[in-house]
């Protein structure tokens, strides 16, 4: 096909940022989780949503406190749901999706598990419950706050301060790893003899091993400030010490679960929430985000067979579309043959860990547990099946947010792709192109609102912050439990 027409380069942008936010190299001391989904569109946020990231739930009246409340309510809610994956990975060099709920949440079918759990039942030491309690008090903290509009004591679970150093130095390192192998793809995919391509490969040459000091750093300060060594010798542990005996660690779950659930007052009895959070929780004002470019030079190195295949096999498209309504509407248009000769597109992009507190996903790997049989009379499907195209209640889960800022896309034909946006977005609906939200109404909870974009000579100006896609964790074979462990050690003996 040709890559001047905007569909196909699209494709290939998106296909670049997924190599770049999921990319291998040596120099990269991290897995690279490689399951992505895209939202088609993007969802627009300003800086002012994520408050409570950083301030807390308590405002400093009634109204803050309220506002920050209903900006938890719902980001847990949108953070809540369960990807689809049914039969849309393409292989296992590119496992990505259009988002797709399986209209399950990640806190139902956890509760479920934990409800329904039978757990290995063998006496611990006191000096291990007494290690094993101290070492979970310092991975999250339950702590009581004092509700301000109905002066209501609560009490709430959140991250410690260990997992919140581990997680902020985490992320700084995300950062410096993606810059990065967004200089490393840069140079790589560059062709020919334009200004452009000559640039891409004399950056590498002369700032790759600034970019690399500048990673390892951020990989010693994530050692040495971020406990990641210490974090991780305590998950080590807690999973050596309970293939003896799960109950303790057990009833500890269940209780941060319990402490984890909330009420916004906007919402009243309708607002029941899982506290959830971003961190660092000043990341959509933070200048840290990473630069990223396509021109049509990139597109013979992306827009590949395997991306072919993906768009085709999946019934997508990532030209131009208008949606129906309040975004939240089904497309009733899309212009897959809108041509975008002298495309280049640059925007800034960063992944943020999203923290579950009263969500504890290494239990799913452990070996010391199985279900009961009451979960078969209610379930067709146990947690995940482990397949390489998994089946399950709870094959998946995302674990960090994909935000992009300050796009802006520059083509020769944009006055025609300009009235085409005008018009869908006139009759009050909204306009995207691949995973980018551009302009128009937009639904999200109870709230309307308006995305905003700008023409400045031949180039469209994308106002604000969007998300655009989330990078997921996959849940191994669960229940899956050691063969050695007889019926009757499990709590409540054989059935």
């Amino acid at each position: 096909m040709a890559k001047d027409v905007s569909a196909d380069l699209m494709q290939a942008l998106t296909a670049k940022l997924y190599s770049t936010i999921t990319g291998n190299d040596g120099n990269i001391q991290m897995p690279r989780n490689k399951f992505v989904t895209w939202m088609l569109p993007g969802i627009p946020f300003t800086p002012a949503d994520f408050l409570f990231c950083s301030k807390g739930l308590i405002g400093d009246s009634a109204e803050a406190t309220r506002d920050l409340q209903h900006q938890a309510f719902v980001l847990s809610k949108m953070f809540d749901y369960i990807p689809d994956v049914n039969n849309q990975f393409v292989d296992t060099t590119m496992q990505q999706t259009i988002f797709t709920t399986t209209q399950d949440t990640i806190s139902s079918v956890y509760r479920d598990v934990l409800k329904y759990s039978r757990v290995l039942d063998n006496e611990l030491s006191d000096k291990e419950k007494e290690k094993i309690k101290k070492f979970r008090d310092l991975l999250s903290v339950t702590k009581e706050v004092t509700d301000i509009i109905t002066d209501e004591k609560k009490t709430v679970t959140e991250p410690g301060p260990m997992t919140l150093a581990y997680i902020a130095k985490m992320n700084d390192y995300i950062d410096a790893a993606d810059e990065y192998m967004n200089l490393l793809i840069d140079a790589q995919s560059a062709k020919g003899n334009d200004q452009e391509a000559i640039r891409r490969v004399a950056a590498w040459t002369n700032k790759s091993k600034f970019i690399r000091s500048k990673m390892e750093a951020a990989y010693m300060a994530w050692v040495s400030q971020g406990y990641k060594n210490e974090y991780e010798q305590i998950n080590a542990y807690i999973d050596q010490v309970t293939q003896k005996s799960m109950v303790l660690y057990k009833q500890d779950l269940l209780n941060k679960f319990k402490n984890g659930l909330l009420t916004s007052a906007m919402e009243g009895t309708a607002g029941d929430f899982y506290y959830t959070t971003l961190i660092p929780g000043n990341f959509a004002t933070s200048p840290g985000w990473t630069r990223f470019s396509f021109y049509e030079g990139d597109y013979e190195t992306h827009f590949n067979k395997n991306t072919s295949q993906w768009s085709a096999g999946g019934g997508l498209s990532f030209g131009l579309f208008s949606i129906g309504g309040r975004a939240s509407g089904s497309k009733v248009e899309v212009n897959t043959s809108a041509k975008a000769t002298g495309f280049s597109a640059s925007l800034e992009f960063t992944q943020i860990p999203i923290v579950r507190p009263w969500f504890d996903p290494g239990f799913f790997s452990m070996r010391a547990w199985t279900l009961d049989k009451i979960w078969d009379l209610n379930f067709d499907k146990k947690v995940s099946d482990g397949a390489e195209k998994p089946s399950g209640r709870l094959v998946a889960y995302p674990i960090t947010a994909l935000f992009v800022r300050n796009v802006r896309f520059s083509l020769s034909e944009w006055d025609s792709q300009s009235q085409y946006i005008n018009e869908r977005i006139s009759g009050g609906g909204a306009v995207g192109w691949g995973p980018f939200f551009i302009g128009g109404s937009y639904s999200r909870g109870s709230e309307t609102r308006n995305g905003s974009y700008h023409n400045e000579g031949g180039s469209i100006v994308i106002d604000g912050m969007q998300l655009v896609g989330f990078i997921n964790n996959i849940i191994p074979k669960s229940p899956n439990p050691n063969p050695e462990i007889k019926p009757e050690q499990f709590v409540g003996g054989e059935e």
